[in-house]
């Protein structure tokens, strides 16, 4: 990869991320461990939210975009859509993904809800507790 392309994906990537500064939100309501409730007989995924980023266990492609064990950097804006983005080398080019999910909150924030639209199959959602 040349050295002009590597840059282009990293200021994609870096534009994605800080676009609207006053728009980004990192609350503290997210900021902890939640735990899917899933099929008994799949390992449950698990998100950990610190603030920047958000890391993943147990990924799966049942559980799109969250496919692999792997960190993700997020924000919040003010209409409670989660922004999720990376940037990975493959072992030949830097590649940049980034997805946008809805989220809601229970009444007591011990239940989040994601909704993710990908563009070529259904709405998934996904309930979490926090553990």
């Amino acid at each position: 990869m040349s050295k002009i392309r590597m840059f282009f994906c990293l200021l994609a990537a870096t534009l994605l991320v800080s676009c609207d500064p006053e728009n980004h939100q990192h609350p503290d309501v997210l900021v902890g461990n939640w735990v899917s409730v899933s099929n008994a007989k799949d390992p449950a995924l698990n998100l950990t939210f610190d603030g920047e980023y958000v890391t993943v266990k147990n990924g799966s492609w049942d559980y799109r975009p969250f496919t692999t064990d792997i960190e993700w950097q997020y924000y919040m804006d003010k209409d409670s859509a989660l922004y999720i983005s990376r940037t990975y080398y493959d072992g030949e080019d830097y590649n940049s993904e980034s997805c946008v999910l809805d989220l809601s909150f229970s009444n007591s924030f011990n239940t989040l809800t994601l909704w993710y639209d990908p563009p070529f199959s259904s709405v998934r959602k996904y309930t979490l507790i926090r553990r």
